[in-house]
């Protein structure tokens, strides 16, 4: 993982984006937050992101048609957003993927696991460049 990774955090719930802020500024990221899928899309139109924590369950724009709008974007569409919910429901992870989204993170999370999986996700992204031959 690189040091200062930049994360955007959306989540209504303030208490969640302070504490999901706090572990993965713990954890080495540079995390921004937002409080809306609106909110979101405004901010990675003007900054540039590593990944995205993604909450479902939202007011005015779920996570879900925000995580399309993202996907319809061509200079979006490959960045990661793990969707982050507290839908534990096999169905509901299955249609994060259709959707396009690189993980599920149930709520609550354990701190570790939330860190393991954001490195994980990170990992992936970065292996194809350094194959060789890539």
């Amino acid at each position: 993982m690189s040091e200062g990774q930049r994360i955007l955090v959306v989540d209504d719930q303030q208490e969640i984006l302070d504490l999901t802020a706090t572990v993965l500024s713990s954890a080495g990221f540079a995390v921004v937050t937002a409080s809306s899928g609106g909110e979101a899309l405004d901010r990675v139109g003007g900054e540039s992101f590593d990944l995205i924590l993604l909450d479902i369950n939202m007011p005015e724009m779920d996570g879900w048609e925000t995580l399309r709008l993202l996907r319809a974007d061509e200079q979006l569409e490959e960045l990661p957003v793990v969707m982050f919910s507290v839908k534990g429901e096999l169905s509901d992870k299955v249609q994060s993927l259709k959707e396009g989204a690189s993980g599920y993170i149930t709520k609550p999370f354990v701190v570790d696991e939330l860190v393991a999986r954001v490195q994980r996700v990170l990992a992936a992204v970065e292996l194809p460049a350094s194959r060789p031959g890539s």
